[in-house]
């Protein structure tokens, strides 16, 4: 039997017609694009190629697209680039509790450099407080970073409220829309924010690349230091073939977006209408309806996640828990504590990522094996109702 893969949460796998259009870039056109002669040339014109596409995707200018090599360095040199521009002339750094390590550390590194950060709560939905958060934005903010959609619980944020919010306090904002950019194209056009986070991979694009876009105007200090590449943002000689299947990706996704994400909600609702009529006893995380297309999140009682994962490995059905991020660390979730979950049924949690590759009979397959595997882990666990005797 071939794997179920439902982790495209964390990451997605690379279109074979994108990985046609780089290996020309990994073989005869292995050029620099900072380099003078033919063959550098031609890697500069692909790579314009590849933004301009980004930029289409994205709905701002050429100009505005800047490529990384991760959406964790976009989004550090969002906050730590626009801190280190104008520094201590802001009293305050506001980000969601909910949001990517690469946010929340980030703007725990810049507390400890003086920033007033304040990390706002959200609901039981994941949802931010916008009563809260208004009350903090008036409070002097001058950087707000949110995400658009979170991976783990798949809760979408109110960012056009947000956004609005922060403007009229004066705050500049960065909106992370790694989860969702490949499902909802445009949003830079939507949004009234000054940067914003997207990598390719989420979206069947490559490993090892993002881009942050920054509203023209925008001042940046760059992180790191050593060239005048990416307009003297980000050092480094630029990868032209990782940059083609990025512009390729996006141009794929710009395309079929729409038909994408609604295909995405039916089969996220029925794997939903399927463990709702066969699997007791587990409770639904995240927002119910304003959530990414296609994701399912959980916390299943009287059950461990981590073994729920491990027989679905087994059977062929690859999963998710967390953010890859943090995955490892030893600690409980820091999203599933902000919405105020109870830590004995947050060791439960499993969520589901469906993409355009997965089918309505893989759906189905999922439903009945998590239901196997829940009812004889329950059989085992001394915590479950009615649970024999060990």
């Amino acid at each position: 039997m071939g794997k179920i893969y439902l982790d495209n949460a964390t990451t997605t796998r690379l279109d074979p017609e994108i990985l046609v259009t780089m290996l020309p870039y990994l073989e005869e056109e292995f050029g620099s694009p900072s380099s003078p002669h033919s063959l550098g040339r031609r890697a500069r014109e692909a790579l314009e190629v590849a933004r301009t596409e980004v930029a289409r995707f994205a709905g701002c200018q050429q100009e505005e697209v800047f490529f990384t090599a991760s959406a964790s360095e976009a989004n550090n040199l969002a906050l730590k680039g626009a801190f280190g521009a104008r520094g201590r002339r802001w009293r305050r750094v506001l980000v969601s509790a909910v949001e990517h390590a690469s946010v929340l550390h980030t703007s725990q590194s810049l507390a400890r450099e003086g920033a007033d950060l304040a990390v706002v709560a959200v609901d039981l939905q994941g949802r931010v407080d916008l009563d809260l958060f208004a009350g903090a934005a008036r409070d002097g903010a001058g950087l707000v970073s949110v995400m658009h959609g979170n991976p783990e619980v798949g809760t979408l944020q109110p960012v056009q409220d947000i956004c609005r919010i922060s403007k009229e306090c004066g705050a500049l904002v960065h909106i992370d829309a790694t989860a969702t950019a490949g499902l909802f194209p445009g949003l830079w056009r939507e949004l009234e924010a000054d940067l914003m986070t997207l990598s390719p991979h989420l979206f069947h694009g490559p490993k090892g690349i993002a881009a942050l876009m920054v509203r023209r105007g925008i001042r940046l200090l760059p992180q790191i230091d050593g060239g005048i590449q990416e307009g003297g943002l980000r050092a480094g000689t630029q990868s032209v073939a990782l940059a083609v299947g990025f512009g390729e990706a996006a141009r794929l996704a710009r395309e079929a977006a729409p038909n994408r994400a609604a295909r995405l909600r039916v089969l996220g609702r029925r794997l939903r209408d399927r463990l709702e009529e066969t699997l007791s006893d587990w409770v639904l995380t995240g927002h119910r309806e304003a959530r990414i297309p296609g994701h399912l999140s959980l916390c299943l009682k009287y059950v461990e996640g981590e073994a729920v994962l491990g027989l679905l490995d087994d059977a062929g059905i690859l999963a998710g828990s967390g953010s890859a991020c943090t995955l490892g660390a030893g600690k409980p979730s820091h999203v599933l504590q902000a919405l105020g979950l109870d830590p004995v049924l947050a060791r439960g949690a499993v969520d589901f990522c469906l993409s355009r590759l997965n089918t309505a009979e893989e759906v189905d397959e999922v439903g009945v094996a998590l239901t196997d595997i829940v009812a004889r882990l329950r059989r085992l666990s001394p915590l479950a109702p009615g649970a024999a005797e060990v």
